[in-house]
């Protein structure tokens, strides 16, 4: 298992750092090479969440009726990577507009959708009992990692070879990260229940929403996620243009600021699996932690002044919430496995998502009308402001919550599967 475990870490390692060679290329193409408006930067943001509302509750249900979650990875690496490939020969030609990246977005978005709710199926096939929350720590730390390399490499590869070697570099990462998994130890297919049917495919998509509105603290996260949710996507939507037009930072240089918030959310990977120790009530952790992250975020748009500073500034308003964002993520984990059964898991996952894209895609859309109305940094004022006003309206209600509830921590390792999962 510590074997798979590995490789599993190379393969999104892989994947991770071409991914960032494509979301440092992507907004200069947009930006610099189509002279893209912040509402139509917007759209680019919008088709990336729209498949989570789209199909997120139908990925939810074909997951929970997956028996083979590694072999679904595989080609949903191989879609990734021929549909990055295609743009980066349309680029390599100059043909490339904004409908190309749009509909690059759609893909990515699509896979994304099923790709993280099959995620933790397949981890929980991976790791040993007691290792789920180890285990997410070390693959996210090695994706934060993995970041700080390609942000750091990105924006002197683009300068030096063009934004289509950029995107070819990461329809490689999709193939290596493909090629990791097949290499791994066959695991014994899931044990799935038929259920054939229109109406039982409607109940079973509905079920992941009746799960998380039945259990209290879902309920109590889901509204302090909200606004943040609806806000961040509008500031995404806006982070290309301003960082390259609000605070004119060179393309060489531009990947820079996310180095520095790759670099603090390495930081939170590393600490989450201490921060989560098994006396510690995960839920509260996640409720602390995208509070902290919110009002941090007010760091961003101010952000300014000679360009190192400004690089500084800005790497910091996005690079201190990553640390408390990082630490709540791997928080989720052990809690998703905790509240909810394993038949059960891809659903709720799914829903979230689905939650999460609805409020995206507006937030995004919005994101680009505020830019176009109000200017870009007093659009990210806006945005930033209203996330960290509700998040300390409504998180003393998911606190309440958490002590409502007892909560049921992971289950810990035996000596014997401690022992094997060091070597």
């Amino acid at each position: 298992m510590a074997r798979d475990l590995t490789l599993y870490w190379w393969g999104q390692t892989a994947s991770t750092v071409g991914s960032l060679f494509t979301a440092v290329a992507l907004p200069v193409v947009a930006v610099v090479h189509l002279g893209a408006t912040p509402g139509e930067i917007s759209l680019i943001g919008a088709a990336g969440t729209l498949p989570a509302l789209l199909f997120g509750l139908p990925a939810g249900v074909l997951a929970d009726r997956i028996r083979r979650p590694r072999r679904t990875l595989v080609l949903l690496d191989t879609v990734s990577a021929l549909a990055i490939a295609a743009v980066a020969a349309g680029l390599a030609a100059d043909v490339v507009a904004l409908p190309w990246l749009v509909a690059l977005a759609l893909v990515s978005g699509s896979v994304s959708v099923v790709t993280e709710v099959v995620y933790f199926l397949h981890l929980n096939q991976v790791v040993e009992a007691g290792g789920l929350t180890r285990a997410r720590a070390r693959l996210q730390a090695g994706q934060f990692g993995a970041g700080l390399v390609g942000r750091l490499v990105a924006g002197p590869a683009i300068v030096a070879f063009g934004t289509a070697t950029a995107l070819a570099i990461d329809a490689a990462s999709y193939l290596l990260s493909a090629g990791a998994l097949l290499v791994m130890r066959p695991v014994a297919p899931l044990d799935r229940t038929p259920q054939t049917g229109q109406s039982s495919f409607v109940r079973n998509a509905l079920a992941g929403a009746r799960i998380l509105l039945d259990n209290r603290f879902y309920r109590a996260l889901m509204a302090m996620l909200a606004v943040p949710v609806f806000t961040g996507a509008g500031t995404g939507a806006l982070g290309g243009i301003y960082l390259l037009h609000t605070l004119r930072i060179p393309t060489g240089v531009y990947a820079l600021v996310g180095m520095v918030a790759g670099l603090l959310g390495l930081l939170g990977s590393t600490v989450a699996g201490r921060v989560l120790a098994p006396h510690r009530d995960a839920r509260r952790i996640i409720v602390l932690c995208y509070l902290a992250s919110s009002l941090c975020g007010l760091l961003y748009p101010a952000a300014g002044g000679p360009l190192p500073v400004a690089l500084l500034l800005a790497g910091l308003g996005m690079g201190v919430p990553a640390v408390f964002g990082a630490v709540a993520n791997v928080a989720l984990s052990p809690v998703l496995v905790a509240e909810t059964s394993e038949e059960a898991l891809g659903r709720v996952t799914a829903t979230l998502h689905v939650f999460a894209g609805g409020l995206g895609l507006l937030g995004a859309l919005t994101g680009g009308l505020l830019g176009d109305r109000l200017g870009v940094r007093t659009a990210l004022w806006t945005l930033a402001g209203t996330a960290a006003v509700a998040v300390l309206l409504v998180a003393p209600l998911a606190l309440r919550a958490v002590r409502g509830a007892p909560f049921r921590p992971e289950p810990a390792a035996s000596p014997v599967e401690e022992t094997a999962a060091a070597q």
